[in-house]
């Protein structure tokens, strides 16, 4: 990714700021707040009140906008004067003053996915896209009401660059590379069924049959416990590793 001049706005982890030099302060949980709702609508007006609300639930002080007007004052002068627009009663953070990791993430993913025919350039921009990552997204906020749901998705869009970088190391034909990392995504996220999938394709592939038969057996009383049939995908995987024929290019499926 080409280097930026302007400063970048990391919400994938703690929040905080980078800029030419170094890190800069963005201040203490009030600003970061106001600075996380801002990325959460970036590009677009966010109003007052719903930045109020962020601070401090359905009691706000007396002197909440002057407030929330000296959080604001001070990110301006962190971001550039230009990076939160004021415009009737909201604010926007620009876009076009600032780099903003999540943003950056999800081109990177999207590429990524456009990519899974030529998994060499899938699986760099996945990497590239992982690297962005420093712990739970929005930090302190994650399980805030205000910052959940963003979170939640930006967490599986991580899963699916995770997917569809495995897939790519499994198309360059380097099982062995990723047979121990989807063995412990498989306990982790034991429901994620493309999870399991990979792990029996990347076994089979391995010469681990006995193995990726077990996986599927495994898979299937997964699948079981929640009251779902065995797929149309499981079976014919299944089938082709008893028979020995070979396997389905990885990512002809999406994750």
């Amino acid at each position: 990714m080409a280097a930026s001049t302007r400063p970048l706005v990391r919400v994938l982890g703690p929040i905080d700021v980078l800029i030419a030099d170094g890190e800069r302060s963005v201040g203490g949980h009030q600003p970061r707040a106001v600075l996380g709702a801002l990325v959460v609508g970036a590009g677009h007006a966010v109003r007052v009140d719903h930045l109020q609300w962020v601070l401090w639930g359905e009691s706000p002080p007396r002197a909440a906008e002057v407030t929330l007007q000296s959080y604001v004052s001070h990110l301006r002068h962190v971001l550039g004067t230009g990076a939160i627009v004021r415009a009737d009663h909201s604010y926007e953070l620009s876009t076009n003053a600032v780099d903003i990791d999540a943003l950056q993430f999800e081109r990177l993913v999207r590429r990524a996915d456009a990519e899974r025919a030529a998994p060499e350039r899938c699986l760099r921009q996945c990497r590239e896209a992982l690297d962005l990552w420093r712990g739970a997204p929005f930090g302190e906020f994650a399980d805030d009401e205000a910052f959940s749901i963003e979170a939640r998705r930006l967490e599986e869009l991580r899963h699916t660059a995770m997917e569809l970088g495995l897939e790519a190391e499994l198309a360059l034909g380097r099982p062995e590379l990723v047979i121990g990392e989807l063995e412990a995504a498989v306990a982790e996220h034991p429901y994620r069924e493309h999870l399991w999938l990979l792990l029996i394709r990347a076994l089979a592939e391995g010469e681990r049959r006995v193995e990726a038969l077990r996986a599927c057996r495994d898979l299937r009383r997964t699948l079981g416990s929640l009251g779902l049939g065995v797929t149309a995908e499981l079976s014919d995987l299944e089938q082709r590793v008893v028979d020995g024929r070979p396997l389905e290019p990885p990512g002809s499926d999406s994750p």
